[in-house]
């Protein structure tokens, strides 16, 4: 090995994914957004029902999400995007899939 070169540490907080309340910044703040909307602009005690719950349930889904993959929002649309490209097969004998 070259004694020139040296490694060079990288700070964890450099390569964190950014998340916020578990989960995707960009999509909880979606959902803020919407839930705000039924709570607050429809004036209505079933819209605030139904924003409190919409809240609830999407920030659990959201964080279990960022659990699973911090950033599978953009990595679940690029996998649908190729996935008539790159078909999954388990075996180098597959069937060659026609493209369209």
């Amino acid at each position: 090995m070259d004694e020139s070169i040296t490694a060079t540490p990288i700070h964890r907080s450099l390569n964190r994914p950014v998340l916020l309340l578990g989960g995707e910044r960009a999509l909880v703040l979606m959902l803020a957004l919407i839930a705000g909307v039924f709570i607050v602009s429809l004036a209505k005690l079933w819209a605030a029902i139904l924003g409190v719950a919409l809240w609830m349930t999407g920030s659990w889904g959201l964080a279990k999400a960022g659990r699973f993959d911090p950033q599978l929002s953009k990595t679940g649309l690029r996998s649908l995007r190729y996935q008539r490209h790159y078909p999954a097969s388990a075996t180098p004998f597959a069937r060659q899939r026609e493209i369209q």
